[in-house]
């Protein structure tokens, strides 16, 4: 065998151990196509977004009013009911006791941010994700969630029929 026959053999070599970048590239965008496809059915929250590693709940400068009067707050004339202010991530709940008292907690799972529940009969809160319990303190008392909810002040001006919900 010449030089340049060994030559040509070991260049034939090389590029049977190579791919070309266009081949390089459709691999990569499989991986990536398959790793983002993996995040999004491992994640469980609601909307089916991939949940917050560290939720940490609101920042703390809530300050809102509602009138119960009002048809979307109006469930709230009634003990035991609660809703939901999707813009403040509050929950406003009606304790069924006899003065009616008023919470107002973060209305995300601190797990996985999932809107919770409440639960007159037990006065509790109830993420319908996986389980997890909040007492009406918005303490964690029943797993996966381990942090407590953010529990906001309130003010009832009968007069006006108006809840303040502040920090």
């Amino acid at each position: 065998m010449t030089n340049d026959t060994q030559v040509d053999e070991v260049k034939k070599n090389e590029v049977s151990n190579t791919i070309d970048r266009k081949e390089f590239m459709r691999q990569v965008g499989l991986s990536f196509g398959a790793i983002m496809l993996m995040n999004c059915l491992q994640s469980c929250g609601d909307g089916g977004e991939i949940p917050d590693p560290n939720p940490a709940g609101t920042t703390g400068k809530v300050d809102f009013t509602i009138n119960i009067n009002d048809a979307t707050y109006s469930s709230l004339k009634t003990k035991g009911n609660a809703v939901v202010v999707k813009a403040q991530n509050v929950i406003i709940a009606r304790v069924n006791d006899t003065n009616g008292t008023w919470i107002a907690v973060d209305s995300r799972c601190t797990h996985e941010l999932t809107t919770i529940n409440y639960r007159a009969s037990s006065n509790d809160f109830l993420c319908p994700n996986h389980g997890s319990t909040f007492a009406a303190t918005g303490a964690a008392t029943k797993g996966p969630a381990t942090a407590a909810l953010t529990r906001f002040n309130t003010s009832f001006d009968a007069t006006n029929n108006t809840l303040r919900v502040f920090a």
